[in-house]
């Protein structure tokens, strides 16, 4: 069964990279690894997200994609003005399937 119906939107999926400047600061650019990655973008979240470890304690939104693309903890999804920054992957029982994006939710003040 597919969940391809469900996915309602569109968004960027960006990979942050570190570089060193002459003065040794790290600076950290945003790279497109994946750009109008179908997405459905959920501010209610499941009960094993809200019960589940520490690290997503923070976590204020869902962004649910189609496997087979990978992602890490601090990528972000841009969705319009909206930045969700993620902080945890969760895979469901059923191989690839889907991929839940455990997320919190900023405003892009650009």
């Amino acid at each position: 069964m597919s969940i391809d119906h469900l996915l309602n939107t569109t968004a960027d999926m960006k990979r942050p990279s570190a570089g060193y400047d002459g003065m040794g600061n790290v600076n950290y650019t945003l790279s497109t690894f994946s750009s109008d990655h179908s997405c459905r973008i959920s501010q209610s979240m499941p009960v094993d997200v809200t019960s589940g470890p520490v690290e997503w304690s923070e976590a204020n939104a869902m962004v649910y994609v189609m496997s087979g693309t990978v992602f890490k903890r601090d990528d972000e999804v841009h969705h319009g003005a909206e930045v969700y920054t993620i902080i945890g992957i969760k895979t469901p029982s059923v191989s690839d399937h889907h991929t839940s994006l455990v997320c919190t939710v900023n405003t892009n003040e650009q």
